[in-house]
């Protein structure tokens, strides 16, 4: 079984090369060959690639050993894959070309195959072949059952660009609180049974809720800690704890909530805003900021002194400093101030050089600060690193 096994990975890895060699000799193109696995089905959330036409690739570096080929595994994102062509994985919307023989070029699916191609001398990535919900056959050969009915693939079944789920708090609740807010907000008075702690399914009176507008449910947080400029102590807001959600029994002063979720205890006092129930982002472009920047990091989330890949940071940049979503950041650890043996002087010291260290992605931005997800780590990032412009 071993060998047959391996006989047919051989067969359809020939089968798959010849199939996209007679493509690129079509579109007088140089030959390229498969890299990767068979896919599996795939069952992820959506990204639509931002496709522009390509700028000059002049300062693009591709990765010295870089496949000519890909096919995208079930668990890729946008990130990954570009990993294995670009040495900077955000210049992907550069050199990405919409393959006009292929539906819906601006997507992409587990099972397709991503191949290099050259456009007027110049290395582009465009979809080679679709791969039909990841069904490659051993024999290269994909078997397709045709019928009466418009063929569709959703676009929540397409890769996206980073691991939403690492994020999704972060998108859809609220988690700075500016002062002004903080003071104004509605907040819990008792509950029904006048209990000091509350959970799911209580029912909570609520002063000074504005109930005009909105839709009827509402947000609980409690002010956490508030976070400072490291360099100028300029308050930038309230870290906001969450705490549950909320729907509205009856108007009045103090309102009626019933509790819908929550995911610790209620207590009196804490805040109550609206819920807003704007669809989050899921699709994040990945870009350099508009000017140069240089930023500090204030706060790190669900950690104590360090944290890694695919974890968050709170960063003193915001919308003011024109920083937005999708923006791209190193990170540069500081470097250490030594005493040199060799010297006489016993407190002669040299500073060794700030190393970059990893890539941010701002995935939320708020006016005076905003939160970023760690890309990459080659070594734990802490809280006396700092970001700037790559």
């Amino acid at each position: 079984m071993p060998n047959y096994a391996k006989k047919q990975r051989a067969n359809r890895f020939i089968l798959l090369c010849s199939i996209l060699l007679l493509n690129a000799c079509a579109d007088k193109t140089p030959p390229f060959s498969i890299i990767g696995q068979e896919p599996e089905a795939a069952d992820i959330t959506a990204m639509i690639v931002n496709i522009t036409e390509p700028k000059s690739p002049e300062v693009i570096l591709y990765e010295p050993e870089h496949p000519v080929a890909y096919i995208v595994q079930k668990g890729d994102t946008l990130w990954d894959i570009s990993s294995h062509f670009l040495r900077d994985p955000w210049h992907w919307p550069e050199i990405w070309f919409k393959n006009p023989q292929i539906e819906n070029p601006h997507l992409i699916y587990p099972g397709d195959i991503l191949a290099i191609v050259y456009i007027s001398g110049q290395k582009r990535i465009q979809i080679q072949q679709r791969g039909e919900d990841g069904k490659i056959f051993a024999s290269g050969l994909r078997i397709v059952k045709l019928s009466p009915r418009v063929r569709s693939k959703p676009i929540d079944a397409s890769i996206p660009s980073i691991p939403v789920a690492s994020i999704r708090h972060l998108l859809s609740r609220p988690l700075i609180i500016d002062k002004d807010v903080l003071d104004n907000a509605a907040y819990v008075l008792s509950s029904i049974d006048n209990h000091l702690a509350n959970s799911t399914d209580d029912t909570l009176y609520v002063r000074k809720l504005n109930t005009s507008s909105g839709n009827g449910r509402y947000h609980i947080f409690r002010p956490n800690k508030p976070l400072k400029d490291p360099i100028t102590n300029e308050l930038l807001g309230y870290e906001a704890l969450y705490v549950g959600e909320t729907k509205l029994l009856r108007r009045g002063d103090p309102a009626t909530l019933l509790v819908t979720n929550s995911v610790r205890e209620i207590l009196r006092n804490d805040r109550v805003i609206t819920l807003d129930h704007t669809d989050f982002v899921r699709d994040f472009f990945p870009s350099p900021p508009t000017q140069k920047v240089r930023g500090e990091i204030v706060s790190l989330l669900n950690a104590i002194s360090q944290l890694g890949r695919y974890q968050t940071v709170a960063l003193n940049l915001g919308q003011r400093d024109g920083i937005e979503t999708g923006n791209l950041l190193r990170i540069k650890h500081v470097g250490l101030v030594v005493r040199d043996l060799e010297e006489e002087d016993p407190d002669f010291r040299v500073k060794l050089p700030d190393e970059a260290i990893g890539v941010v992605m701002i995935v939320r931005a708020f006016e005076k600060m905003s939160y970023a997800l760690v890309m990459e780590a080659d070594r734990p990032v802490s809280i006396k690193d700092y970001v700037e412009s790559p």
